[in-house]
């Protein structure tokens, strides 16, 4: 028999979803954009859905019935278009790509959606509170990148931002083939010049060709794929926690807190 994941929407079929009572489904968003000069334009979309996939084959393993959604591969890059071939959706686009596969889902009957953000750019904490009143489904948002501080603080020596030593660390260890190194630039950025800016308390949507010279943020000298394969070891297994958790968590009136 194939060895086909049931875990997968993209590679598993009727014959076989028919028979499977999923409970969580789980939907990558990553992005397509300049990462400085040495890494891919896919690198967002290619580290969220292998971070997706290692946690669902994880979870599913541990018990979990969790569907894997296809990525969104381009989402929110409206400050870093003046870099070339960089891809962007309107905020307003991407909310109505999520209420059109909730929608879906709650169709379906499949009630529980983590929703794996991959982008920085890509602030939807306001997209789900305009979808609470909307849906059945119970949304629950992760920004990959926060889900371990303390690996991320003892891992890396020096973190970026943006096509950093984190994320050069991430792509040598899933596909090396794709970095050039030789090609990267130390990721320098410019100093804002208004005070209230460089004390944090007064914020801009950043444009990305003014802020940097080739659109890194933070040297990626120091990126090995050891420290990548660390990360995402760490980053999976809690996010694989979590799938557990709420396929296991039934879906009454008071989901996902407890109840008194």
């Amino acid at each position: 028999m194939a060895d086909i994941p049931d875990w997968k929407l993209v590679e598993t079929n009727l014959g076989r979803a028919k028979q499977v009572p999923y409970e969580v489904g789980v939907l990558p968003i990553g992005a397509t954009e300049a990462h400085n000069l040495h890494l891919p334009y896919g690198t967002d979309t290619y580290e969220v859905e292998a971070i997706a996939e290692r946690a669902c084959a994880l979870a599913w393993d541990q018990g979990a019935e969790v569907l894997l959604l296809p990525a969104i591969p381009v989402s929110i890059n409206e400050n870093t278009l003046g870099f070339p071939w960089t891809l962007s959706y309107k905020p307003t686009t991407i909310l109505q790509m999520l209420r059109d596969i909730v929608s879906s889902l709650e169709h379906h009957r499949l009630l529980k959606l983590l929703v794996l953000n991959g982008h920085g750019g890509n602030e939807l904490q306001p997209f789900l509170r305009e979808l609470f009143r909307e849906t059945e489904v119970q949304l629950i948002l992760v920004n990959w990148w926060t889900v371990d501080p303390e690996a991320f603080e003892t891992i890396f020596e020096d973190p970026g931002e943006h096509a950093d030593e984190m994320e050069t660390s991430l792509m040598l260890h899933l596909r090396p083939d794709l970095v050039e190194m030789e090609r990267a630039d130390e990721g320098a950025t410019r100093e804002p010049h208004f005070t209230a800016m460089k004390e944090g308390w007064a914020w801009i949507a950043r444009p990305w060709d003014k802020l940097t010279t080739n659109s890194g943020v933070g040297n990626p000298e120091t990126a090995t794929a050891e420290k990548g394969e660390q990360f995402i070891e760490r980053v999976v297994e809690k996010i694989a926690g979590l799938i557990v958790e709420m396929a296991n968590e039934p879906l009454d009136e008071w989901y996902p807190y407890e109840s008194d």
